[in-house]
């Protein structure tokens, strides 16, 4: 009989632990590193990788001392910096990757939570015109599932278009139809985009990925 209360009192704690959601963890999920401007030989923050076009900037990291040349002055949500991603006027945008701690399975659903918000000021370079212009139209993040680095092969979920200044906490739910080692994290344009334009978005304090 002491024998059943022991293995019932080591079991529980045994079985609780079991019982737990999965969580996949993300590399540095509030894009901690050193601000700066994307350009060649400037890195992203840790864990995180380009996924952008040929002869294109990689994305920023803020904020810099007093906005840097695009005046983007937002405070981070988390931590001390956070990443930019922008959309163009030629038809390019932005967007990153890393491998996840452990897959996404077929059929099973996640949860999963980053802050967003758009930048009121973003000033750089127009892709069509050489001229400076405010990159603030609204646009949208597109969350995907991939085999590979930059790899998108599954949409997951798209979020509304980002329009606030202040920084907001938006939920996903994510369900993969086959099994994904990476995700990709990509700045889009409203759809369906007739022409393409300049828009931003800034993301910030990722959650984990919790098995539902």
């Amino acid at each position: 009989m002491r024998f059943f209360s022991f293995l019932s009192v080591f079991l529980l704690p045994l079985q609780f632990l079991l019982a737990q959601n999965e969580v996949i963890t993300l590399t540095n999920p509030s894009f901690e590193g050193i601000a700066h401007a994307g350009g060649v030989g400037k890195s992203l923050p840790e864990g995180w990788y380009d996924c952008g076009f040929p002869m294109e900037s990689p994305p920023d990291v803020h904020p810099m001392p007093d906005g840097g040349t695009f005046r983007v002055t937002q405070a981070a949500s988390d931590g001390e910096t956070y990443l930019g991603l922008v959309v163009r006027d030629n038809d390019t945008w932005e967007m990153v990757s890393q491998r996840l701690s452990s897959p996404l399975k077929t059929g099973s659903f996640y949860s999963f939570s980053i802050d967003l918000c758009r930048a009121s000021n973003y000033m750089s370079m127009s892709r069509l015109s050489g001229k400076p212009v405010n990159y603030t139209t609204p646009i949208s993040l597109r969350i995907w599932g991939g085999i590979g680095y930059c790899n998108r092969s599954e949409m997951l979920a798209v979020s509304e278009l980002i329009t606030d200044s202040k920084w907001k906490r938006y939920d996903f739910t994510l369900s993969p139809s086959k099994d994904f080692d990476y995700i990709v994290l990509e700045a889009y344009y409203k759809t369906p985009t007739p022409t393409p334009y300049n828009g931003n978005l800034l993301m910030d304090n990722a959650s984990g990925i919790v098995e539902e």
